[in-house]
């Protein structure tokens, strides 16, 4: 393999430099932009990494690269010679880095570049997700002593809905459609979806935003319990503030494991799969865009389910 040294990227490299400032400004197939954190991904793998090893290794066009080319980028950066700090990369890591890699170089292809190359990602070996079981929830929920806070944890578990998404909603975001139930989201890249949510807890929501909720200037749902030395309001709720919360209430409940805002959508996304629910039908719900994550971080739950429903359906036959 022959020895490269990075280069940074102010150097250049012709129209792959000019096509990356292009695809970082690009809208997503579906004509949304990027959330903030997504493009920073995309700049990190495309500007950080791809860019210096194309300036090092002397190309300045699409159609130079080649699955030569990409296998060596990915072997430098799992061993270290091709990462900034010289030190070699996890393998989850050099996943990221590849498939936004991978994702530009499509880009070139249907923009009518000519381009053959792709990159290789590392197998990773598949998580067994740690969830939490109902009694364990309900465990939380009984813990909090202010009703903000049951609704934090009956929402998160039982919506599947991101932290994020839980603190950009109003009162406003709780809908009732006939006697069809459901919570606003606003998710991902502007992509808002409605999520169906029982009628208990959306009466219960309704009723916390008409006679719990503090008055503030902010409009949204859940608030902090005390007022700001600042503003002299109650300010919206944050992630963090959140985080701490959640890891109290863990603790209260007897919970030894490691609890965070994220676990509960694991926990609900396993628990709707082993109760049969269409995959197609819940990626919608949690704002999934494909098949494809549910498929690598949920596959624990599919052989069980599997059986199940398969013995439901030949024994009721």
């Amino acid at each position: 393999m022959a020895k490269l040294t990075l280069v940074d990227r102010k150097a250049g490299t012709g129209t792959l430099d000019r096509l990356i400032s292009d695809f970082l400004q690009a809208p997503t197939k579906t004509g949304e932009t990027r959330s903030r954190k997504t493009g920073l991904i995309y700049r990190d793998a495309l500007e950080g990494v791809l860019l210096p090893y194309c300036s090092a290794a002397g190309v300045s066009e699409p159609a130079q690269l080649t699955d030569r080319h990409m296998k060596e980028l990915t072997d430098r950066l799992l061993d270290g010679t091709g990462s900034r700090s010289g030190r070699p990369l996890a393998k989850p890591t050099v996943h990221s880095y590849v498939r936004a890699i991978n994702t530009f170089l499509a880009w070139v292809k249907d923009s009518g570049e000519a381009v053959g190359a792709k990159a290789q990602r590392p197998k990773l070996e598949r998580r067994i997700l740690d969830v939490l079981t109902r009694n364990e929830i309900e465990g939380m929920e009984s813990a909090a002593g202010l009703e903000r806070d049951k609704l934090i944890v009956r929402t998160l578990a039982d919506s599947g809905i991101r932290l994020g998404e839980l603190l950009k909603s109003t009162p406003d975001d709780v809908l009732t459609e006939g006697r069809r139930h459901f919570l606003r989201v606003r998710g991902k890249g502007s992509r808002d979806r409605k999520v169906p949510i029982a009628p208990a807890l959306a009466q219960r929501l309704k009723r916390f935003a008409r006679h719990t909720r503090r008055e503030s200037a902010s409009a949204r749902l859940f608030l902090t319990h005390k007022r700001s030395p600042r503003t002299g309001d109650y300010a919206a709720l944050t992630e963090s503030g959140v985080q701490q919360m959640i890891r109290l209430l863990a603790l209260d409940a007897g919970i030894t494991k490691r609890v965070y805002p994220h676990l509960f959508r694991h926990s609900f996304i396993t628990w709707q799969l082993e109760c049969g629910m269409n995959p197609i039908l819940l990626s919608r719900v949690v704002g999934h865009e494909s098949l494809t994550m549910i498929n690598q971080v949920y596959a624990h739950v599919t052989m069980d389910t599997a059986y199940d429903a398969l013995m439901k359906s030949l024994l009721a036959d």
